[in-house]
């Protein structure tokens, strides 16, 4: 082989490493890539099949309205509390991304939910607050969650 075979070989190698490299990292789970044995979930919040009703307009800047909140129950780590985050209050959506942003633990929850702007009147009157919430859901891997309060009225 002269010098210009052994340098075309060696860019070749080269490309499909990185080829190679490219493919492995780009194949996995919808984007939503999570530590081993944790999930990512999306969720809505609904109030009799509809999403809840926030009135964002006379709300602080960066405040969305609402703060829903997940406490772990019935294992060794119960009580430890994960603060989902809101994607579009109006909508009642958000996302479990955990503390670390590598998702969170299957298993089951009790579900805080606070509607208020912060320090406001919440519009559930503390209803499904941590203490007095009877929302109680299951977390699975790869499956998201909706929540229709009106279901635990």
């Amino acid at each position: 082989m002269n010098w210009n075979q052994t340098r075309l070989c060696s860019n070749a190698t080269i490309l499909l490493a990185l080829m190679t490299g490219i493919l492995v990292t780009g194949c996995g789970s919808s984007g939503r890539q999570t530590a081993e044995g944790r999930s990512k979930p999306k969720g809505r919040i609904l109030e009799n099949g509809l999403p809840i009703q926030i009135k964002a307009k006379n709300l602080p800047p960066g405040d969305p309205g609402m703060t829903v909140t997940f406490i772990k129950v019935g294992t060794a780590d119960a009580g430890e509390e994960i603060e989902a985050q809101i994607i579009d209050a109006a909508e009642g959506s958000f996302e479990l991304i955990g503390a670390d942003a590598k998702g969170i633990p299957p298993g089951k929850y009790r579900v805080e939910i606070i509607m208020a702007p912060v320090g406001g009147n919440d519009h559930f009157k503390g209803k499904y607050k941590r203490d007095k919430s009877k929302i109680e859901v299951e977390v699975k891997e790869g499956e998201d969650l909706v929540i229709d309060v009106a279901k635990f009225s």
